[in-house]
């Protein structure tokens, strides 16, 4: 028997919990040990908040509504229990009430941790854990895939590595030579050196090895190098909905990236603020998260702390590799203070940002897809945002984004941004505009 459950054996235990089995006797239908299985439903149950929780009966959650005399804080304009006096069965109440306590059930931290075989189920209004095989599976596979993909090494570490070679690197230095003089130091194969260097992670490019500009470069497929595989953790999907509850639904700032014609240097960065739907677009020489940081470091210079964070409180990425490196977004390197939270879509859901996927079409009309990008500057892109935000939307009232950002946040703040409104007449959105 293999070290790893498999999708059967997932499926048993998901069958024999609705059973109402015990642990042991799921360990002895599955030659495993009891701790095993225990390790394996406590890691992948799956938390349901009580907005989503179907129930038969009520959606009440709040602890206190067997004894409430509260009334009238249904905001329902159908709900009849205004007049009946029963808001125990409604649960309208729960989200406006101040003396709202939401109730947690006790049985979620002994086992059988999940509700899967409760009897109570069908008609409980609580937040739920439910163990689901399919969910655990999906959960495993990506694990699994993540852990055999790049190479790990935190932000302080790959900064130690940094100081240390980049300065030889510079001064013309071979990087056998560094490894050989600081072994003890570096604790690298040359190897890793390399990787590190071509990917981008480190302050030295590739072009500070004397012999890359005598060689043509090699292709060469491989998994891509990330800053830190453990980037995602507290960072996920569901923790970006979680915070935006507790933080009052603050803006959001969808981040992706634009790439030119494969196999070509060149690449954009685009920020999109959904309360303006203003898009910034910055040109960045290569793909990489020490690029993606170096512009926000940018944005820190132009901008007070407050504007910083009341700009980026929040962001939400895809999980392409460039953007591995959240401490570095979020922290100011120079105070230590957290500024904002940066958050992950999940695997394979780019459209749980949709509106920045969407507002890419407007960037396409002047750089169609498969363009080459080897003549942007940012002087470049700064004239694209400028041309792209001017253009009045009609979910804007017919306004443009600039205008709204304004209106928002200020003539000063948009002025540091470099955003300047162009004419409606002057509004070019082909690749005439490059011309």
């Amino acid at each position: 028997m293999g070290k790893h459950f498999t999708i059967e054996d997932r499926i048993s235990i998901q069958q024999l919990l609705k059973e109402g089995k015990s642990y042991s006797d799921i360990a002895i239908c599955l030659c495993r040990s009891v701790s095993t299985i225990m390790r394996e439903v406590k890691n992948h149950r799956v938390f349901i908040n009580r907005k989503d929780v179907t129930t038969m009966q009520t959606k009440n959650a709040c602890l206190k509504r067997f004894d409430c005399k509260i009334s009238g804080k249904c905001k329902k304009p159908t709900c009849t229990a205004i007049h009946k006096r029963n808001c125990k069965i409604c649960g309208g109440c729960n989200d406006y009430c101040s003396e709202f306590e939401e109730e947690i059930c006790k049985k979620y931290d002994s086992p059988p941790y999940v509700c899967n075989s409760c009897e109570k189920k069908p008609r409980c209004p609580l937040s739920k854990y439910v163990y689901d095989a399919a969910k655990a599976q999906n959960a495993y596979q990506d694990k699994l895939s993540e852990s055999r993909k790049g190479i790990s090494v935190t932000s302080e570490e790959l900064n130690r590595i940094d100081e240390i070679v980049s300065p030889r690197l510079q001064k013309g230095q071979s990087i056998h030579s560094i490894c050989a003089d600081e072994k003890d130091v570096l604790n690298l194969s040359e190897r890793s050196v390399y990787k590190y260097v071509n990917k981008g992670l480190l302050s030295a490019k590739p072009t500070d090895l004397q012999r890359t500009v005598q060689r043509r470069p090699r292709k060469k497929a491989g998994p891509a190098v990330k800053v830190d595989k453990q980037c995602y953790k507290d960072r996920t999907y569901t923790d970006f909905e979680k915070y935006l509850e507790q933080n009052n639904n603050p803006n959001v700032v969808e981040m992706d990236s634009i790439v030119g014609k494969q196999g070509e240097v060149g690449v954009v960065l685009s920020l999109l603020l959904r309360n303006c739907d203003l898009q910034l677009y910055f040109y960045r020489s290569y793909n990489t998260a020490r690029s993606v940081t170096e512009i926000f470091d940018e944005l820190r210079s132009k901008l007070t702390d407050s504007e910083y964070s009341k700009l980026f409180k929040c962001i939400l990425a895809d999980r392409g590799t460039e953007f591995t490196d959240p401490v570095a977004i979020e922290v100011n390197k120079d105070t230590g203070e957290i500024q904002t939270r940066v958050f992950y879509c999940d695997p394979m859901n780019s459209n749980q940002k949709a509106k920045c996927e969407r507002n890419h079409e407007f960037f396409r009309y002047i750089l169609p897809k498969g363009s080459s990008f080897s003549a942007l500057t940012r002087k470049k892109t700064d004239m694209i945002t400028n041309h792209v935000n001017s253009y009045p939307r009609p979910r804007l009232g017919e306004k443009s984004p600039i205008a709204v950002f304004k209106a928002i946040y200020g003539d000063e703040l948009a002025n540091k941004l470099g955003l300047v409104e162009i004419p409606a007449e002057e509004i070019i959105l082909t690749p005439q505009l490059l011309k």
